[in-house]
């Protein structure tokens, strides 16, 4: 009886407690580097900053990140912008990204939408650019799969606050 009423007592205490009494928040800031596939293959390095809530009930991720890379068939140099964002903590993760491409000459501007994978150290990501006006007589990706490694140079660990 007594084992009984100490399960019922401790399920009591951990039903009755806020959310937000158990949780933190992990800062994770590091780089960056991957191999971007499609028509040609781009190589991509960067830095990426992603933020996961953990709660009692639910954890979410969110990422921002800013690279550069390099179309080594059509020889363009690019910046990206993005972030993506996983509702659930396992799961796939949604996104998009802005892209400036320039072959020095010319410069074109687009936006992809993003879906892919986390898994440790390694994100696959799948993904259309759009070009409104591309670079003339030059081919570049559009429908891609990139896979990058991300290393963890800085980690945070915020408490939240209780309520």
């Amino acid at each position: 009886m007594k084992h009984v009423f100490f399960l019922y007592f401790l399920s009591v205490v951990g039903l009755s407690q806020s959310q937000s009494s158990f949780g933190f928040t992990k800062i994770q800031i590091g780089p960056y580097l991957g191999l971007q596939q499609g028509k040609n293959t781009v190589v991509e390095f960067g830095l990426e900053k992603r933020v996961k809530d953990v709660t009692l009930m639910q954890r979410t991720s969110r990422a921002y990140n800013l690279g550069a890379n390099f179309d080594l068939q059509s020889l363009l140099f690019g910046l990206d912008g993005g972030l993506w964002f996983r509702p659930h903590a396992i799961g796939l993760l949604w996104g998009g990204q802005l892209a400036l491409r320039s072959n020095f000459n010319q410069t074109t501007f687009g936006i992809a939408p993003t879906v892919g994978y986390k898994i440790w150290f390694l994100h696959a990501i799948a993904g259309y650019y759009f070009y409104p006006k591309p670079i003339p007589n030059t081919i570049t990706n559009h429908l891609f799969v990139s896979l990058r490694l991300t290393l963890t140079q800085e980690k945070k660990i915020k408490a939240h606050e209780r309520k």
